[in-house]
């Protein structure tokens, strides 16, 4: 069996956001979240060790559904506005941490992961009830609760609607045998700021939106991954959110994430290439990642030993790791352009950011070039730190999620210490 990262000696923190803003902007969401992610971005950095990063996972409550079903709700309908909302809360993580000097990479201060929150978590499928496990990155607070995650402590919004998250949270986690339950946790309530709330009116359009959205099993995204970042994260969590649930089509074929990890040896011209992580290394770092804000089941439920391939040919290594849920992610060694997108064929969507576009467009040629359909390709957002008058600079703000950049850090203080 495969192990289960190790949190002991770590600080893991939990912290529950109420419903975004109407008009979901960076400014917006500073208004409504800062002063709260301030509070416990600063309280997890203090709590970090040398050699030991704090954990603080981030729940936004939000108006999508977590389990929704084919047609007018599978996941591929509310891509657009659960992707944005989680870009600009990394963003604004990205921008207090700039502000406030916490670091989010080299120092490990503080590993940030961002899930969404379903108030609308059973969508339209009356059968399920509230005590299945959901697959993320959208999930129901009853799921948070049941997932036997060891947070320590745990953050909620001094408001009605935050103090109604942090109880339903709390009599989920109450509620469960005394065999399962973890480690006993702290609550603090933080102050909160200005939110405007979504109309009735403005809340069902939400809930109707993207009426032809397409189903999708097999979804891919490509990078570099080196020294796994905030911009890193964010397009992770946007290839998840593409890939239909489970649970959704118990009977159906296997779903897949395939995540292209570039190959040590197309990065030999990178800058300060003594200071890059190994394949190794950033595939394992993506697997971890993916498997904390996708998986959310008991930990006795642990995933089996990872299957790993060394075949002759382009995209021939690779390591899939099958979590409890039934769900493969397959990390895959990339050697050119491409990547897996031109050699798996059941592949029907790929994430790209701006940076990247023009990759997808190349391998759709490619794809036809073979008579393969070819893939539909969704889009990221750009993290922000708002307008180039904010306290944090842009130059710093841009620091925190660039890999040269952390590279340059890094390389300086080995320098130092030499």
């Amino acid at each position: 069996m495969e192990e289960t990262p190790s949190t002991e000696g770590q600080a893991v923190c939990l912290l529950i956001l109420p419903n975004p803003p109407a008009d979901a902007s960076f400014t917006t969401f500073q208004a409504a979240y800062q002063p709260t992610l301030a509070q416990a971005l600063s309280e997890a950095a203090s709590q970090s060790k040398s050699g030991s990063t704090s954990i603080l996972d981030i729940a936004l409550n939000c108006h999508l559904p977590c389990h929704p079903v084919d047609g007018p709700s599978c996941r591929s309908s509310i891509y657009v506005e659960a992707q944005h909302a989680i870009a600009l809360l990394y963003g604004l993580v990205c921008f207090i941490c700039t502000d406030r000097a916490i670091d989010l990479q080299y120092n490990n201060d503080v590993n940030v992961r961002v899930v969404l929150v379903s108030d609308s978590a059973l969508g339209d499928t009356p059968e399920l009830n509230d005590s299945i496990q959901l697959q993320g990155p959208i999930v129901n607070i009853g799921t948070l609760g049941r997932s036997c995650r060891p947070w320590t402590r745990v953050y909620s919004v001094k408001s009605e609607e935050g103090e109604a998250l942090l109880q339903e949270f709390i009599g989920t986690r109450r509620d469960l045998p005394v065999y399962k339950q973890p480690s006993s946790f702290t609550t603090e309530r933080v102050a909160g700021g200005t939110i405007i709330k979504r109309s009735d009116k403005q809340q069902s359009e939400l809930s109707g939106a993207a009426l032809n959205g397409r189903s999708y099993y097999h979804v891919a995204v490509g990078g570099t991954f080196d020294h796994l970042h905030a911009g890193h994260k964010l397009l992770l969590t946007a290839t998840a959110l593409i890939l239909e649930p489970l649970a959704s089509h118990p009977n159906s074929q296997q779903k897949s994430l395939t995540i292209g990890i570039t190959g040590d040896a197309l990065l030999k011209n990178k800058k300060y290439p003594e200071v890059l992580e190994t394949w190794k290394k950033r595939q394992q770092e993506v697997y971890e990642f993916l498997a904390a804000i996708i998986s959310f089941e008991q930990p006795q439920q642990t995933a089996c030993q990872p299957e790993r391939y060394s075949n002759e040919g382009p995209n021939g290594k690779a390591i899939h790791h099958k979590l409890a849920n039934g769900l493969t992610i397959k990390c895959v060694e990339i050697s050119d352009p491409y990547g897996p997108t031109v050699t798996d064929e059941a592949i029907t969507a790929l994430v790209v950011s701006g940076e990247t576009r023009s990759g997808g467009k190349a391998v759709n040629e490619k794809r036809r070039e073979k008579r393969w359909p070819e893939l539909d390709v969704f889009e990221v957002d750009v993290l922000d730190a708002g307008s180039p008058d904010e306290t944090a600079s842009q130059d710093d703000f841009h620091d925190k999620i660039s890999s040269t950049e952390i590279r340059k850090r890094l390389h300086a203080r080995m320098s130092n210490i030499a």
